[in-house]
């Protein structure tokens, strides 16, 4: 599990998944409007918020002042979250919820006070597992099953929309506007954001960043710290970094 404050450009995170994690976030300062699959909410500073891993999200940002917008986010890898459950599959189904108490533990946290991060992960997952989740994609298309297959199959470069498309017995735009209801997202924004979650795996084993953006199919190094740093407001370094100091603590 990792714990990191995260400030991200101003205005908010563009779309994006978090293909091998579940993440619980708390706002430090501010408010936002968060996008998640096809449904929406607010979130202020008495509000937690869960989010599954492939779950499509965005979010708006704003402050009352001069002060930028962050939050504690923490990170769990599916494999810990099986862990501590007994390799039992857990679902947050509450996407936010009122829980000032949480936050003042979580940002306790970030700050460096000492916590038994698996008893206060057991205290989340019992309240963030109540309740409904909003309607997400809409299952039994075969068609964008099989388009997902096809966008998970090769991470090490982008994909041809079109060749994909004809597959399947669409046109481009059709298939673009089909997936987008489904999943919430563009094929190309999906396989970008599979790409990323891909080379941020590569980085949490150590790899070096420019062999993490190559086998994630970015033209070089900038490009892969551009979109990098937009979805997930840090620098591959930094996340590198503080991947490693974990692993070492």
């Amino acid at each position: 599990m990792q714990v990191a404050v995260v400030t991200p450009e101003p205005g908010g995170f563009p779309r994006h998944s978090h293909d091998d994690e579940y993440v619980i976030s708390v706002n430090v300062h501010g408010w936002e409007k968060v996008r998640l699959d096809r449904a929406s909410f607010e979130a202020g500073v008495e509000e937690v918020t869960f989010y599954n891993p492939a779950q499509v999200q965005s979010s708006t940002t704003r402050t009352t002042d001069t002060r930028p917008w962050s939050c504690v986010s923490l990170y769990i890898p599916v494999a810990d979250m099986l862990d501590l459950t007994g390799s039992e599959l857990v679902e947050f189904t509450r996407p936010v919820l009122s829980a000032p108490d949480l936050r003042h533990r979580m940002l306790a946290i970030a700050a460096g006070a000492p916590a038994d991060l698996d008893a206060i992960l057991v205290d989340l997952l019992r309240r963030g597992t109540g309740g409904s989740r909003p309607d997400g994609p809409a299952p039994g298309d075969a068609r964008i099953a099989h388009v997902l297959r096809r966008l998970r199959e090769d991470l090490s470069a982008a994909v041809s929309v079109t060749d994909i498309a004809a597959e399947v017995g669409l046109s481009r735009e059709q298939l673009i506007r089909s997936f987008s209801r489904a999943v919430g997202c563009s094929p190309y924004a999906w396989h970008l954001q599979a790409r990323l979650a891909h080379g941020r795996r590569l980085l949490r084993e150590g790899v070096p960043i420019a062999h993490a953006a190559a086998s994630a199919g970015f033209a070089d190094q900038a490009h892969f710290h551009k979109h990098f740093r937009a979805a997930y407001a840090m620098t591959p370094g930094r996340f590198r970094r503080a991947s490693t100091s974990d692993k070492t603590r």
